[in-house]
C-alpha cells in the first residue's frame, strides 16, 4: 500500500481507537506495531552476576595467548602495526583460511577461542519454557540450570543470557542498552523488518478470560519523526507470507497480557548483510509465548521467550564476517562455543546434543492500525 493511502487508513480509522472497552459485541480488537525486538539482558549486581568479569574481546582474547613479554612488546607504539595484523587477520583465521564469524564452526577445537564466562546469579528475564522448574533433562530439553524471574517466576529458562549475559557486547556499561540490543532496535527503524501485534476481543483490558492475539511481520516499512523517533496510529498490512503469521490463545489478569505456548512461531528477520543468505534469515521460534503489560498510554511492554536454534543466533555475526571480530571486537568463535555448550532444547536424536537455546527478547509495541491483506482488508482500531 502507498505510504499516503497508509496514511489516510489510518486517519480514517481514528474514530475506532475511541471505543471504550467492551463497546462492540465481540471486544475490541487492538492493533500495535513492534519497536523494541532484542535479546532481554538482567542488568542486576555485576559482581553477582559475573564474578570473573566480562568475557574478553576478540583483541583481548588475542593478547591473553600471549606471553607477557610478547603482550608488553607488542602494546608498544612502534608495534601498533604488527599487533592489529595478528589479532584481525591471523587471529580470526581458521586453519585453511577460514573467516571466525563466516565459519564459527571451523574454531570449535581451536584453544585460542575459549568460551564464554557464564552467568552466574540466579536471576533473569524470562519466562519457565519447559514447565520443568529444576531444570533437569525432558524428551524437549537438556539439563540446565534455571533461573528465577524478576517477577519470582521459579525455573525460568533464558541459556542464551547465560552464555553471553557478561559479554561487553551483549551486556552493555549502562542501562542504555547494549551494543547488540541498539543494533537489533535500529533494525527495525532501517526498514529490514518490522512486526505487528493485534489482539482481537478484548472486552476488558484489565481482565479478560479470552482474547486472541496475532504477531504478524510486514513488508511496509515505518514512518519515523523528525528526531528519528517511533510514530503511533501508522497503517501497516500483515505480510501475505503465512509463515509469518501467528496465532495464539491468551488472557489478560490485571492488565498482564500472556499467551499459551505455540510450538512453532516463526517471523521475518531481513539482514541486509550478505546478501540472498541475510535476505532468508528468519526467527523460528519452537514453545514460544509472550508475556506483555497493556500500559495506561497504550503501548505493550513485556518478553518474548522461545528456543532458537544455536545457527540462527549467531547468524548476525555469520552474516557481518570478519568485520564482527574487528571492527565490532567480537569473538565470534567462543559465542558459538559458548551457545552450543549451554544450548538446552531439542537434543539431537543422534548424539544428545541440544541444537536450541533458550532466550527472552525485550519486546515493545505502540499503538498501530492493522490491516489483513486477505479477505478484503479490515481496519483494525488501535489501543488508546
Amino acid at each position: 500500500m502507498p505510504l499516503h493511502h497508509r496514511l489516510l487508513a489510518g486517519i480514517a480509522t481514528l474514530t475506532l481507537a475511541a471505543l471504550p472497552a467492551g463497546a462492540a459485541g465481540d471486544g475490541e480488537t487492538l492493533g500495535f506495531l513492534v519497536i523494541n525486538f532484542a535479546p532481554a539482558v538482567y542488568r542486576g549486581d555485576f559482581a553477582s552476576d559475573c564474578p570473573e568479569g566480562l568475557s574478553a574481546t576478540t583483541d583481548e582474547g588475542f593478547l591473553l595467548t600471549q606471553t607477557p613479554a610478547e603482550r608488553a612488546r607488542l602494546l608498544k607504539p612502534e608495534n601498533a602495526k604488527e599487533l592489529e595484523q595478528r589479532w584481525k587477520i591471523e587471529f580470526t583465521s581458521g586453519p585453511n583460511g577460514e573467516e571466525i564469524c563466516r565459519n564459527p564452526r571451523s574454531f570449535i577445537d581451536d584453544p585460542r577461542h575459549p568460551i564464554h564466562k557464564p552467568v552466574q546469579s540466579k536471576i533473569a528475564l524470562g519466562m519457565n519454557l519447559d514447565d520443568n522448574v529444576d531444570g533437569s533433562a525432558t524428551p524437549l530439553t537438556c539439563k540446565h540450570q534455571t533461573f528465577t524471574g524478576t517477577d519470582g517466576e521459579a525455573g525460568v529458562d533464558n541459556q542464551l543470557y547465560r552464555a553471553m549475559g557478561c559479554a561487553k557486547a551483549w551486556r552493555g556499561t549502562d542501562a542504555t542498552g547494549s551494543e547488540m540490543q541498539i543494533k537489533y532496535n535500529a533494525y527495525m527503524k532501517d526498514g529490514l523488518h518490522n512486526y505487528l501485534i493485534e489482539l482481537k476481543g478484548v472486552n476488558d483490558r484489565r481482565n479478560d478470560p479470552e482474547v486472541e492475539v496475532g504477531f504478524y511481520s510486514t513488508e511496509e516499512n515505518q514512518l519515523l519523526s523528525a528526531n528519528g523517533g517511533h510514530l503511533a496510529h501508522q497503517t501497516f498490512t500483515v505480510t501475505k507470507n503465512p509463515r509469518w503469521h501467528n496465532v495464539l490463545k491468551g488472557k489478560i489478569v490485571d492488565g498482564v497480557l500472556t499467551t499459551e505456548t505455540l510450538d512453532h512461531f516463526t517471523v521475518d528477520w531481513f539482514s541486509a548483510l550478505n546478501g540472498p543468505f541475510g535476505a532468508a534469515n528468519e526467527y523460528a521460534f519452537r514453545r514460544a509465548k509472550l508475556r506483555l503489560e497493556l500500559l495506561p498510554d497504550g503501548t505493550l511492554k513485556g518478553l518474548l521467550g522461545g528456543y532458537l536454534p544455536v545457527e540462527t543466533t549467531s547468524a548476525q555475526a555469520r552474516n557481518g564476517g570478519r568485520g564482527v571480530a574487528t571492527n565490532g571486537n567480537r569473538d565470534c568463535a567462543s559465542e558459538y562455543k559458548s551457545m552450543l555448550i549451554h544450548a538446552d532444547g531439542f537434543p539431537d536424536p543422534v548424539t544428545g546434543q541440544c541444537t536450541m537455546i533458550s532466550m527472552a527478547n525485550d519486546v515493545v509495541a505502540i499503538p498501530a492500525f492493522v490491516l489483513h491483506p486477505e479477505p478484503p482488508p479490515a481496519k483494525t482500531a488501535a489501543a488508546e
